[in-house]
């Protein structure tokens, strides 16, 4: 019976641990892909002066948020 519950246990463990790795796979590609958004952003912007500059932070925003956290950042960039 002992032999059942650890394996039940070790199963729980085992899929907790791939889970969390697929999450920071997926966090991964989105900050990568923040970056070529921020990037592709970069190219247009800057023929009219208005450049976002690539950060970690700012990538991470802009994959994860997508679209509107440009917009947001855009927005920032000018009022301040």
């Amino acid at each position: 019976m002992s032999f059942l519950a650890g394996g039940i246990i070790s199963l729980l463990i085992i899929t907790l641990i791939f889970k969390s790795i697929g999450a920071v796979i997926g966090l991964i590609f989105n900050i990568i892909g923040g970056g070529v958004l921020l990037y592709l952003f970069n190219l247009i912007g800057s023929k009219f002066g208005l450049v976002i500059s690539i950060t970690p932070v700012t990538a991470f925003l802009a994959g994860f948020f997508g679209v509107p956290a440009v917009a947001v950042m855009i927005l920032i960039k000018l009022f301040l």
